[in-house]
């Protein structure tokens, strides 16, 4: 209930609204929409997790040319299991769409986005496994002894085990959010709750983890992400009672983007490929960056552009450019800010 009491505590601070927020909202936080294939190839399930019942999924980024062939696909996130990334992405480079026309000419679609999810058909989905349970067990006890060294060794041995069940994600990624919370890591905390399987908790759980979500994603420039939370809340009952705040806040947002001040947001590749975000605004800088970056990949809805990376680079797209996603490539562990400018400004 602690996270209740921080939206009552925001409330006085933003202005009654009504429910046309939400659409008012997306004009700007525009989602991205699934094209409909001509074809599509299932994946294959991995044997191994077949062997197992071991069930999980993928998200993919991807651009569709204009002859109708899927290329450049990004798995973005994972339920943490290299197998399905690997089987999704065989899978999606062999589907084949009507390519999008403007103007009587065909043209990439290059916004678009699939969650592949690998199920079992018997249902016969397996908890978690005795040797993931010693270590949960372990890092529990860690956390509560306030050993943190240890908590930090147990949290990174389980998110290197390739073949979690759900249950375990879940369980890993809950703890992981639980111990960032802890120490005041706001960007550790979100990027961990964005890899739970929602539809496995409890609604109370459930309830708590997505308001959790939508407040981070306010406190850290996450706005593009906000309008997404928010429709995943309002289907709880749990939520029916906040909705009105919830659409204060959103108001909130909606000024906020619409207003002059620059939108900033830390980044930080850690030890991935690369790292993501989507844009609310077509102007924006790559600035304080600590490390090395190579390569800014810009995915919007029907154009798709690959640039060099210098620090405090700026770059202006076109406002035809819709619903737009940058994917940043650079050695591990680089920082940087990446600010979103007013075109009031």
């Amino acid at each position: 209930m602690k996270k209740l009491l921080l939206i009552s505590a925001l409330a006085p601070f933003f202005l009654m609204t009504n429910n046309a927020v939400g659409e008012e909202l997306s004009k700007h936080l525009t989602t991205i929409i699934d094209p409909t294939p001509i074809k599509r190839v299932q994946p294959k399930y991995p044997i191994n997790a077949a062997r197992s019942g071991r069930e999980g999924w993928a998200k993919l980024s991807f651009v569709i040319s204009k002859e109708g062939d899927v290329s450049n696909v990004i798995v973005t996130e994972t339920s943490g299991s290299a197998d399905f990334a690997k089987e999704a992405k065989k899978a999606v480079l062999k589907w084949k769409y009507q390519p999008a026309f403007e103007n009587g000419e065909a043209i990439e679609q290059c916004a678009n986005s699939v969650q592949m999810s690998f199920k079992m058909a018997d249902n016969r989905t397996k908890g978690v496994t005795k040797r993931f349970r010693r270590k949960y067990q372990s890092a529990v006890k860690a956390m509560e002894d306030k050993d943190y060294a240890l908590l930090e060794e147990l949290l990174d041995d389980m998110s290197h085990m390739k073949n979690r069940h759900l249950s375990e994600n879940n369980y890993m990624h809950l703890l992981a959010a639980n111990y960032a919370e802890l120490t005041d890591d706001k960007e550790k905390q979100l990027y961990h709750l964005n890899r739970v399987t929602i539809v496995l908790l409890s609604e109370e759980r459930a309830f708590s983890t997505l308001n959790s979500m939508f407040m981070l994603e306010i406190a850290l420039n996450n706005l593009q992400s906000v309008q997404r939370t928010y429709n995943r809340l309002i289907k709880l009952a749990l939520a029916k009672p906040h909705l009105a705040q919830y659409q204060q806040i959103l108001a909130k947002v909606e000024r906020f983007v619409d207003g002059e001040q620059d939108i900033v947001r830390r980044a930080d590749i850690a030890e991935n490929d690369y790292w993501h975000a989507s844009l609310v605004r077509n102007e924006f800088s790559l600035t304080n960056i600590e490390g090395s970056l190579n390569k800014l990949d810009v995915r919007c809805a029907n154009k798709h552009h690959i640039y060099s990376v210098e620090n405090n680079n700026t770059w202006t797209l076109p406002a035809s450019w819709k619903n737009c996603s940058i994917y940043i490539y650079g050695d591990d562990n680089t920082r940087f800010n990446l600010v979103e400018h007013s075109a009031k400004s």
